[in-house]
């Protein structure tokens, strides 16, 4: 390998091991301060609680679960311009800033999909204003935007999903992720902060994965997912949210819905079930208004 390449390899991961480990928002730098006030909105769900700030996400990591609690993104049609998941890019790689790291090979032979929670697909875009984008096949283009995608591919931004009923082409979690990808942002331009979280109802009794060989992970496999849409009108300044919750199903025929819109709950029964408070800086007026209602109308117009 050229000295060149090597330099620029190793700038790329100079700027994926920058970004610190879980860290309140008072111990953050300025740079990552920036990175978490694009993708947190109006306050953190679980108060203070440290958190990974990674560039194209800010993630609450569950040491004990070894999966995200939640994940939150911001979105908007020109992060759809991810690289293509191949070479370098698609692959599953440790997180070097995580405890007890999981690694890819935890889940070879499970039966369960290495699921994305910020996914991939939003993970692209001119993040650093330099006129490159990431490419699969150039290095040395921009490392900026590399690292942006490399980072979505972390193991600690992955959760075991059902590889058929819940995020096979037919199941409701792809589904959303589709309908986000081509219909809001891609078709609509719309712009989006999204938090997508894994909820594990029985702290003290709960599945694991278990790899082919049947050895146990301690990976807890949750029985439910949400994901929270949060959209700012920008004629109103008014936030219009949109949440959806679903059991994770290992078969079609236990999906209590066919239609995606049908798994839509206000955001006050997602609070109720993990005890977050999403828009916490909202006045309780203006949060009671838009979370206590599903808003399903607003969802249904767009196409």
């Amino acid at each position: 390998m050229k000295k060149p390449l090597l330099f620029i390899v190793a700038w790329i991961w100079a700027a994926i091991i920058q970004v610190s480990g879980q860290q309140k928002f008072s111990e953050l730098s300025a740079a990552q301060k920036k990175l978490y006030k694009e993708h947190i909105v109006e306050g953190q769900p679980d108060g203070e609680k440290p958190v990974y700030v990674r560039q194209g996400y800010v993630m609450r990591y569950n040491e004990v679960f070894r999966i995200p609690d939640w994940v939150c993104y911001h979105i908007k049609p020109d992060y759809l311009n991810a690289p293509e998941r191949e070479r370098r890019f698609g692959s599953f790689k440790t997180d070097p800033q995580v405890p007890d790291p999981v690694t890819k090979d935890e889940y070879t032979g499970s039966g369960f999909d290495r699921g994305h929670m910020a996914p991939f697909f939003a993970m692209g875009g001119d993040r650093d204003k330099n006129n490159f984008y990431s490419d699969a096949e150039d290095r040395r283009r921009d490392p900026y935007d590399d690292s942006t995608a490399i980072q979505a591919n972390f193991m600690s931004n992955i959760t075991p999903q059902d590889p058929g009923a819940f995020n096979g082409s037919a199941g409701p979690w792809n589904k959303l992720e589709t309908f986000i990808r081509k219909v809001l942002v891609g078709d609509n331009n719309m712009e989006l902060n999204i938090y997508t979280g894994a909820i594990v109802s029985d702290p003290d009794h709960f599945e694991v994965v278990k790899t082919g060989k049947r050895k146990k992970t301690g990976i807890a496999v949750p029985d439910q997912f949400y994901q929270i849409l949060i959209f700012k009108d920008k004629a109103t300044k008014e936030y219009i949210t949109g949440a959806f919750l679903f059991p994770h199903v290992r078969d079609r025929s236990d999906l209590p819905f066919e239609d995606l819109l049908d798994y839509m709950v206000p955001v006050d029964d997602i609070e109720k079930l993990t005890g977050l408070n999403f828009l916490s800086e909202l006045s309780d007026n203006a949060q009671k208004k838009i979370e206590s209602k599903t808003n399903r109308e607003f969802w249904e117009k767009i196409n």
